[in-house]
């Protein structure tokens, strides 16, 4: 038996602080576990409705800096609590190297996605009109002198709709294909289909100097923002890859899925596709974004 009278009376008072503390702490825990049960019934209840599987979100990122002098890449992934009412949006944004301001630029473009939120999934043209105004607002403020990329997810009831306006990715992963699914916004790319269009060899395409270029970009004035007409139905075990173009042009699409695999969480997905731009030392490395987000059953 316990004599708390041997106890001095500061050891005490702690003691009853902890103890407050304690269970202040577990009714915050509780009540956030009710919240996260509440709302993933609330989703199979909307999913079970149309004869479709529950799947939820499994979601990691990393955000390095390269050898740039600053980060100049911001992202955004909505709140996980709003999925079953609103879907899930992950979006990356790429300052323009070579241009000043582009870590402001694409910040403004992330505080404007937030601000925004929730959009609305089946009007993708009014979202697309959301994204060339945020672009309208950067060109009266730099007139050209600095932009940023955009790519952006919004999944919701086993749905995904996509958004992008320069050379950043949307990579979709199923079974053992790996698909990038918007197309990035740069010379390379115009070149690429004209010579293939006049029946010529691609190959001068990727080692043309202007190949980098962006044809287009958040921050040109009314912008071309690439959309889906439809949305994409996703599967269990799909993995959607959202980069910044650092991490492409370390690791190409076709090595990706040596790092990335559904096999895998999202979280260690994130670590090793990290680790491996990190360990190719690329002395020139842009700064590499990324956001992994793995479809998969609920265990409720």
């Amino acid at each position: 038996m316990l004599d708390f009278t041997l106890l001095s009376d500061r050891i005490v008072e702690l003691m009853q602080v902890g103890g407050v503390l304690f269970f202040i702490a577990l009714g915050a825990f509780a009540y956030i576990m009710l919240a996260i049960v509440i709302n993933v019934f609330k989703y199979k209840k909307k999913i079970a409705d149309k004869n479709d599987d529950y799947l939820i979100c499994d979601v990691a990122y990393f955000i390095e800096r390269g050898k740039r002098d600053a980060q100049e890449d911001s992202f955004y992934i909505s709140p996980m609590t709003e999925m079953p009412d609103n879907g899930l949006i992950a979006a990356v944004s790429d300052g323009m190297g070579g241009l000043a301001n582009g870590e402001d630029v694409s910040s403004y473009i992330i505080t404007r996605l937030k601000e925004s939120y929730p959009f609305n999934f089946e009007d993708t043209n009014e979202v697309a009109g959301i994204l060339r105004q945020i672009s309208d607002e950067i060109y009266e403020k730099y007139k050209l002198s600095s932009g940023a990329t955009i790519v952006m997810i919004h999944i919701k009831d086993n749905f995904m709709n996509f958004y992008s306006s320069g050379d950043s990715n949307i990579i979709l992963m199923r079974g053992d294909k790996t698909t990038l699914l918007n197309q990035r916004q740069n010379y390379v790319s115009y070149l690429v289909k004209k010579m293939a269009e006049g029946g010529i060899t691609t190959h001068d395409a990727y080692t043309n100097n202007r190949a980098r270029a962006l044809t287009d970009f958040m921050g040109n004035h009314e912008c071309k923002i690439i959309r889906t007409s439809s949305p994409i139905r996703l599967f269990e075990e799909d993995v959607i890859l959202v980069t910044s173009d650092g991490v492409t042009d370390t690791v190409n699409l076709g090595r990706i899925s040596k790092y990335v695999s559904p096999a895998l969480s999202a979280r260690t997905s994130a670590e090793r596709l990290k680790y491996a731009v990190r360990a190719k030392k690329n002395k020139r490395q842009d700064n590499y974004t990324g956001i992994i987000v793995k479809m998969e059953r609920s265990f409720l």
